[in-house]
């Protein structure tokens, strides 16, 4: 292991946490704004702040495994982890023991780059359904068509109107192919990184800072 070896690891890890931090962010906000009544969804209330509540779910449980690999690489044990989360050490395998990082050897999916760029080119053009169609079962129910919409109106809030789209980069991580794309605005950049699974499909949609490795 090299000496730049941990402080790089530590760094990842406080990337990930970051985008943990605004997913979870923007679901908890669009599950208070249904709940409210202060977004609109031309449906029921009650059913579209249930499909909210879903999301969120999905998120959270999306977050904890992701912190898991993050103890386990560390070192930290099943019994600590099983702790933490008020349950046995089997439980806590049990649920998670499969998160084991395999970005190792992961080959890249073909056409990513591509594949990321069509995501992208969606949103900024606020194509929600073409979008969400090539999204998998998870982030179908996690990222809704309002919620799109709510990140896409708050970057054009804060940062202007988009500009134009830079290089992909494409990498793999954990097993998913992950497709980082410079955004640029009139008032500075971003970073949008769309994940995707085995067989293609978007399996995660992200916001980093523009100086985000």
């Amino acid at each position: 292991m090299s000496e730049g070896e941990p402080s790089s690891s530590v760094a990842a890890d406080a990337a990930d946490r970051e985008v943990m931090g605004l997913t979870l962010k923007a679901n908890t906000t669009l599950l208070a704004d249904v709940l409210l009544g202060s977004r609109e969804t031309g449906g029921d209330p009650a059913l579209s702040a249930l499909a909210a509540s879903r999301g969120l779910i999905a998120v959270v449980d999306d977050i904890q495994r992701a912190l898991v690999r993050q103890a386990r690489s560390r070192g930290l044990s099943w019994a600590a982890i099983g702790d933490v989360l008020h349950v046995t050490r089997q439980a806590a395998f049990q649920r998670f023991g499969g998160t084991a990082d395999t970005s190792q050897g992961t080959p890249e999916l073909p056409g990513a780059a591509e594949a990321g760029m069509r995501v992208l080119e969606h949103f900024v053009h606020q194509r929600w359904d073409e979008m969400r169609s090539s999204f998998d079962t998870r982030m179908s129910q996690a990222a809704p068509a309002d919620m799109l919409r709510g990140i896409w109106q708050k970057s054009d809030r804060e940062f202007g109107p988009f500009l134009e789209l830079g290089t992909p980069t494409v990498r793999t991580i954990s097993g998913y192919t992950v497709v980082d794309i410079p955004v640029a605005h009139e008032r500075g950049g971003l970073v949008r990184r769309v994940a995707l699974n085995a067989d293609g499909q978007v399996a995660g949609f992200f916001v980093l800072p523009a100086e985000t490795e």
